[in-house]
């Protein structure tokens, strides 16, 4: 567990709080107290992707240029490995190891807010999810080229400028994709936001 990742969670928790005075301004002690906590999530998180990483998905093989196939891998149920349906699947597609999104489906748009999102790296177009282990992930199914599947696990989402955070509660797969030489294109990221079923 590297010790930036804890210290990125460990700010990410202490942001989320109500009356912050700034991290840099707290004592070591309450300090600590987030950084144990951020062990903690890291921990159950490892244990969750060792868990999911081990299902049968296979990358998705592109013959050509991932914007010429863009409509089909947002609109297609056979490119699916979700049983939900492709009206409620959230759908995006992301191209090359900074993850510029080149294409993302309605319930996509829904579910982060109306934004601009094609042409913008994710950490440019998803600023706030900085923190929040996202990033990290995409980066690890990219290198390592194994699909990661996430069950009820929430990620927060800013829906406008300076809008507060909104918590949600989803269902995901990123999974990468592959061109004819078998080299990573990208990653496809399929889901489905459950906060409302969580709630109840």
């Amino acid at each position: 567990m590297a010790k930036d990742e804890v210290e990125a969670v460990a700010r990410a928790f202490y942001n989320a709080q109500d009356a912050v005075r700034g991290w840099n301004r707290e004592p070591e002690v309450l300090k600590e107290g987030f950084r144990r906590d951020a062990r903690a999530a890291i921990e159950a998180l490892d244990e969750h992707r060792e868990v999911t990483a081990s299902r049968k998905i296979k990358p998705l093989v592109v013959a050509e240029e991932l914007g010429g196939v863009r409509d089909v891998l947002l609109n297609s149920q056979e490119v699916s490995v979700m049983s939900i349906p492709l009206f409620r699947a959230f759908r995006s597609v992301l191209q090359g190891p900074d993850f510029t999104f080149i294409a993302a489906n309605d319930p996509y748009f829904r579910l982060v807010g109306s934004r601009e999102l094609v042409g913008l790296p994710v950490r440019e177009a998803l600023p706030e999810l900085r923190g929040q282990g996202y990033y990290e992930l995409l980066s690890h199914v990219y290198q390592t080229r194994k699909p990661f599947v996430g069950r009820m696990m929430p990620i927060m989402f800013q829906p406008k400028p300076g809008a507060a955070l909104e918590e949600h509660i989803i269902d995901f797969v990123y999974r990468p994709i592959e061109d004819a030489t078998g080299q990573v294109a990208g990653l496809f990221v399929e889901g489905y936001d459950r906060t409302e079923w969580a709630r109840t």
